[in-house]
């Protein structure tokens, strides 16, 4: 029997982690799946939502894509450095935890207020992980971090920077760079074309919120600032393709193939 975990208060932004959290659950269930994330079915089985709305084989397989690609890029930097801090930002009901955790990573969940009940009730903090309830352009938290981090440092936001405006994306980005040298960050980013027309932002998915920001060539961020350098950009549509239809026909067209895709940065000293 389902717990009446009270989800009101996720509406906007904050209710599209309870899409990704979905899509992450119906993978698991696929047979052959591209993820295995046995704490995500968990959580969803333990919510009263009618999830079922946003059925999409297409939005799934993008969603396992991008989790299984974000994966290996963060297993790899925690097998380099097994005792570092990785801190997610807009973590929403992120597992990611669960299915990297080394025994020794030290894992920092930061999200809204309204999201922290529910992230306490599904999730809950252990001895070496734990939610801080902050806006991420609150930058009071990177005191917090800066607290509790190890040497090495790795920041992960994932579906969270096309919902902020190219100056809010700068800003966070040069805040973590001022005070954090030779950390590294990952996030997900979109093309132009896409920020701009998609099934999110013309309301089609029943959420009332849209993307913000997309960028054609994520080698444009180094312009930024001389100390950020781009580790490498990868492209969705270059993995899975028998899963993604039609659009993995036409993924070996340059525009439709830079829409979506994952960026790896370092900050140098």
């Amino acid at each position: 029997m389902k717990q009446p975990i009270n989800i009101s208060g996720l509406q906007g932004v904050s209710e599209t982690l309870l899409l990704t959290l979905y899509m992450r659950n119906l993978e698991t269930k696929r047979k052959n799946g591209i993820i295995k994330d046995k704490k995500s079915v968990e959580i969803v089985d333990r919510i009263n939502y009618n999830f079922s709305r946003h059925d999409s084989d297409f939005s799934q397989a993008l969603i396992a894509i991008r989790t299984e690609a974000i994966d290996k890029l963060v297993y790899n930097f925690i097998n380099q450095y097994p005792n570092s801090t990785v801190v997610n930002l807009g973590a929403g009901l992120c597992t990611r935890f669960f299915r990297l955790d080394n025994g020794l990573v030290r894992w920092i969940d930061i999200d809204l207020p309204k999201v922290k009940p529910v992230w306490d009730s599904l999730i809950g903090a252990s001895e070496r992980s734990q939610y801080l309830a902050y806006s991420i352009l609150d930058f009071d938290w990177l005191g917090k971090i800066k607290k509790i981090s190890s040497d090495k440092i790795l920041f992960i936001a994932e579906g969270v920077m096309m919902f902020f405006s190219e100056s809010e994306v700068k800003q966070l980005i040069l805040n973590i760079k001022d005070n954090f040298a030779e950390s590294e960050i990952i996030f997900d980013s979109l093309g132009i074309f896409l920020a701009h027309n998609s099934n999110l932002n013309s309301g089609k998915l029943g959420i009332k919120a849209a993307y913000k920001w997309g960028i054609k060539d994520l080698k444009e961020i180094e312009t930024w600032n001389h100390r950020i350098k781009l580790v490498n950009q990868y492209y969705y549509l270059d993995r899975h393709k028998h899963r993604l239809g039609w659009i993995g026909l036409l993924s070996y067209l340059p525009m439709l193939r830079r829409q979506v895709k994952i960026g790896h940065f370092r900050f140098i000293c």
